[in-house]
């Protein structure tokens, strides 16, 4: 008897979470719904069109991922997309001693 009374103690926990789970990614599907809406409204009142590819394109640009943007730089030939973001004088060599 103890023990089916364990057991679905167990199943009642595990479908609890479950169901927090799956409320938890209606509200973050819920929350971003929203998002896109404000950004939509706001293009719409400043009388440009909202594309959410442009869009995407333009933040990650922003931040250096995209194919022209503030961290783009002309040596993405010699290194890659990776290191042609950085700049050589802002990395620092720093060497680690173990003290006796």
């Amino acid at each position: 008897m103890t023990d089916i009374i364990a057991k679905l103690l167990r199943t009642v926990f595990v479908a609890g979470i479950a169901l927090v789970g799956m409320i938890m990614a209606a509200i973050l599907l819920a929350s971003t719904a929203v998002a896109l809406a404000i950004v939509y409204v706001v293009a719409k009142l400043r009388g440009k069109p909202f594309a959410a590819n442009a869009y995407w394109k333009k933040s990650q640009s922003r931040w250096g991922f995209g194919e022209s943007g503030a961290g783009s730089s002309p040596r993405k030939t010699q290194g890659g997309n990776f290191s042609g973001r950085f700049n050589r004088r802002d990395v620092i060599d720093v060497e680690v001693r173990d003290i006796p």
